[in-house]
């Protein structure tokens, strides 16, 4: 399997670049200087190989890097190499994905748009199934372990320490879409009410009613984090793009803040998931 750089991963790749350059020295300098190919700093200040505790200790000797700056240095390596609780599960996983994982284990604002669906971070165990059922052929076991996936990453959003702070948009046609059948769905909505009444989770509906919007050309992420640069998520059919690019995820930023505006505040959009229930249990 490639390598899946953490954010601290990238944080470190960014951090061995900076003190090279403070340092005065090219890529190939600093290579020379301790017996190794020139692609390996290229490599290592891309964040495309894991880096050792050891590796840091020579560059920081070739940089002079010394004191607490140092020791935070190899700190951020040894995290830095520590495996993430979705490694397991990579093999169920969208291609990129785990990518995902990667930046939302570590974010520390989450800023979401989802049309067609409830948000993977937002669903029940049943209506998760039925998702991964209904989108391609996969085996029971495969299901169940997409299904564990989509609810540990709630754990971020309901622990009491250190929660994601959490700001979703959904389309009202995704409280519409039966998936599951009517018990998967009550259940679903039920389930979205409960989180969106956390502190740390600000939940709006943008309704059929605001007509045309900024991000009519679909769903995305919004990722921010300390010390790393924001990170734009967007998916497709056959995997993920990811932006860094300032200008794009300012943008980002810009759309994000023209839904909310356009959407149901949180009191408004919590009354209007309740009516669905209402809806759902009449049909019953």
């Amino acid at each position: 399997m490639p390598y899946v750089p953490t954010v601290r991963g990238r944080r470190l790749a960014h951090e061995l670049r900076r003190i090279r350059e403070r340092a005065g020295l090219s890529g190939e300098q600093a290579a020379r200087a301790l017996g190794w190919d020139q692609s390996k700093i290229s490599r290592m200040e891309t964040a495309r190989m894991r880096i050792t505790s050891g590796e840091v200790v020579a560059l920081c000797e070739v940089y002079a890097v010394e004191g607490e700056e140092r020791e935070e240095l190899v700190q951020l390596a040894r995290e830095a190499r520590l495996q993430g609780w979705w490694h397991p599960y990579r093999d169920v996983l969208k291609p990129g994905f785990s990518q995902f994982l990667s930046f939302e284990a570590e974010a520390l604002t989450y800023r979401s748009y989802e049309a067609l669906v409830i948000p993977g971070l937002f669903q029940t165990g049943d209506y998760a199934r039925a998702v991964l059922r209904g989108t391609r052929s996969r085996t029971p076991e495969e299901i169940e372990r997409g299904v564990r996936v989509r609810l540990a990453r709630q754990e971020r959003v309901t622990r009491s320490t250190d929660p994601l702070h959490v700001w979703q948009i959904i389309e009202e046609g995704a409280l519409l879409r039966m998936v599951g059948g009517p018990k998967t769905m009550r259940e679903q909505l039920e389930h979205l009410l409960e989180l969106g009444s956390l502190a740390n989770v600000s939940l709006q509906v943008l309704p059929f009613t605001a007509g045309v919007h900024a991000a009519i050309d679909g769903p995305f992420v919004l990722l921010t984090f300390g010390g790393y640069p924001d990170v734009l998520y967007m998916e497709h059919l056959l995997g993920c793009v990811y932006l860094e690019n300032p200008e794009e995820t300012t943008a980002a930023k810009m759309i994000f803040d023209h839904l909310r505006a356009a959407a149901l505040n949180t009191g408004d959009s919590a009354a209007l998931i309740r009516d669905r229930i209402k809806e759902i249990d009449r049909s019953a």
